[in-house]
């Protein structure tokens, strides 16, 4: 009795996961972007563009710490924002805290930060994302009154807090897209936001977090709100493809947008490639966070010396044309 008892609670369990996954699934299908609408005639170009990854999983080299979250110093002109918040691992100093010693980057100097979703990777850790904020590490404070833009309801004791449902504009060429729903089977539904930087004579560069929307519709929506082509595509697309044997298993299976027995296999990757290699990009920089050796070997064999991968104090500049 006690057996089946156990198999009754596992079906429903099985059976209420299914029906929440179809449920969400087809509301993000159904998923309208509030002011998407909305074009960006005023978002002027810039001429400078610098991202200093300041946390990802793999590092430039010595000195510097990787984990599986990310964060970026992103400098458009005289625009200085801070896109997420890295994972914030360890008991004592965070990687954030310690790479940016390293890099010399300081938060006093930033205008605004930028949290792309609210997973643990990208909002300094599991009790942040529990607590619906966000964090860059036990001392290292987020600025007094800075600016920061999310994607869904959060609060900080600290900064300036604006929940982002339409385009918005961040500075001269820089806007943060309205966010994009995904449901994720085993995690439920998230809603995240892309950033964009105009740079003139180039084109548009969109930074994503994890990239879990869609990139068809992340790309699709920046060229309906700016109006302009794409240039760069930098950041995660979650793509963990041959996870088995890699520290990537949780983001395979936790972040997995599929039913719970199709992982994310070698055509979606090739999908996604198609997808990016339609707008003839000047530059693809992947976060590996989220990819796994295949992953980057994929984009390294289609896109060539166009692109690279993502490192800790590795800068990628682009200047206008």
């Amino acid at each position: 009795m006690r057996a089946q008892g156990g198999l009754i609670a596992a079906a429903s369990l099985a059976t209420a996961l299914a029906g929440r996954y179809v449920a969400g699934r087809n509301a993000a299908t159904r998923h309208t972007v509030a002011g998407l609408d909305r074009k960006l005639t005023d978002l002027g170009e810039v001429d400078s563009l610098k991202i200093m990854p300041v946390v990802e999983r793999l590092t430039r080299g010595p000195g510097l710490r990787g984990e599986a979250g990310v964060s970026y110093l992103i400098k458009a002109d005289d625009l200085t924002l801070l896109f997420d918040c890295g994972l914030g691992m360890g008991r004592g100093e965070t990687p954030f805290e310690a790479n940016a010693r390293t890099l010399g980057v300081d938060t006093d100097e930033l205008d605004c930060l930028v949290v792309s979703h609210l997973h643990l990777d990208h909002v300094g850790g599991a009790a942040a994302q529990l607590r619906h904020t966000f964090s860059l590490g036990k001392d290292q404070p987020v600025p007094s009154s800075l600016p920061a833009y999310v994607p869904t309801e959060m609060e900080h004791p600290r900064a300036d807090v604006c929940v982002v449902e339409e385009a918005r504009v961040l500075g001269k060429g820089v806007a943060v897209l309205p966010p994009l729903e995904r449901m994720l089977f085993w995690m439920g539904p998230v809603a995240e936001q892309a950033l964009v930087v105009n740079v003139r004579g180039r084109g548009l560069v969109v930074i994503t977090g994890c990239g879990h929307p869609e990139i068809e519709r992340t790309l699709a929506e920046a060229e309906q709100v700016v109006d302009a082509p794409v240039y760069a595509v930098i950041g995660g697309l979650h793509l963990p493809v041959h996870a088995v044997g890699t520290p990537l298993v949780a983001q395979a299976v936790l972040g997995n947008p599929n039913w719970a027995w199709r992982p994310i296999n070698e055509a979606d990757a090739r999908a996604v490639i198609a997808t990016i290699r339609e707008r003839g990009p000047g530059l693809v920089a992947l976060s590996g966070h989220e990819s796994t050796p295949w992953t980057i070997a994929a984009f390294d064999e289609a896109f060539g010396a166009k692109h690279q991968a993502l490192r800790v104090g590795e800068e990628i500049s682009i200047r206008a044309a």
